[in-house]
């Protein structure tokens, strides 16, 4: 990341859009990120991302969240859109997106996978890219974390107990499992936790609806706009289903998947 020779961010009043603790404002043709947590910014300056007033200085955590959403922007306009899901690879090379808001499962859902022989994409985020007549998705590279309250469902989470990040509530813990870098996509799946187990089919429009939630890059207003809304209508024809799941789920969702699918 370089060092911007810029001033700080405009008014907290011109803020264009926010996620999570960074709000994006614009600045000519720069976007200045500002962390609320922080007095501390970076930029996003003809394509790279570039280190403001209070970078340096700034937390880890302060410092991750800003070059995260810079990666982000810098990507969109090389025509990769993040979408905040994991993902995973079956035995037959078709990446499986399962999409939804924190803490619905998908990061416990891809880990099952991934002990079921699927490998990994990505845990809290998906690139994903129009490829010829489909989409393809990329790995967003951060480490798949799992609770460590599932070890009853996963034993030998127990091992790794001692890494689990003290800091966070869920106790999560980086599990290292087989990676994939892409992976043309096959269908989506929204993922909610319930009291039941149940796969459902979702039209077109509901499944795109799902989507934006899933990556609201695309209500900022540039020049990338018409294409990240087309990745997403595109994305959102594929085959596409409401998951609701228990934790009896966590040993049959292979199966459950796989066999959706012709």
């Amino acid at each position: 990341m370089g060092r911007a020779g810029a001033t700080a961010c405009v008014s907290a009043a011109t803020v264009v859009w926010r996620w999570g603790q960074v709000e994006a404002s614009q600045n000519g043709e720069d976007l200045c990120l500002a962390h609320r947590d922080a007095q501390a910014q970076a930029w996003v300056r003809r394509g790279r991302v570039v280190r403001g007033p209070g970078y340096d200085g700034a937390s880890r955590a302060v410092r991750h969240d800003l070059a995260r959403t810079g990666a982000i922007v810098r990507l969109r306009q090389r025509g990769r859109y993040l979408v905040h899901a994991a993902g995973a690879v079956d035995e037959q090379g078709r990446a499986w997106l399962l999409a939804g808001d924190s803490g619905c499962g998908k990061s416990t859902l891809a880990y099952a996978l991934a002990r079921s022989g699927w490998t990994i994409l990505g845990d809290d985020g998906v690139l994903i890219e129009v490829v010829g007549d489909g989409i393809t998705a990329h790995s967003w590279r951060e480490p798949l974390e799992v609770s460590a309250a599932l070890a009853t469902a996963f034993p030998e989470l127990g091992a790794h107990s001692l890494r689990a990040r003290q800091e966070d509530p869920r106790r999560r813990i980086p599990m290292t499992t087989p990676l994939t870098r892409a992976a043309p996509v096959a269908a989506l799946v929204f993922v909610k936790r319930g009291e039941r187990s149940m796969l459902t089919g979702l039209g077109a429009v509901a499944s795109l609806a799902a989507l934006v939630r899933q990556s609201p890059w695309v209500i900022v207003e540039d020049a990338h706009t018409h294409d990240h809304l087309d990745a997403l209508r595109f994305t959102a024809g594929l085959p596409s289903f409401q998951l609701e799941h228990t934790q009896a789920d966590l040993h049959t969702i292979a199966q459950t998947l796989s066999g959706s699918m012709p």
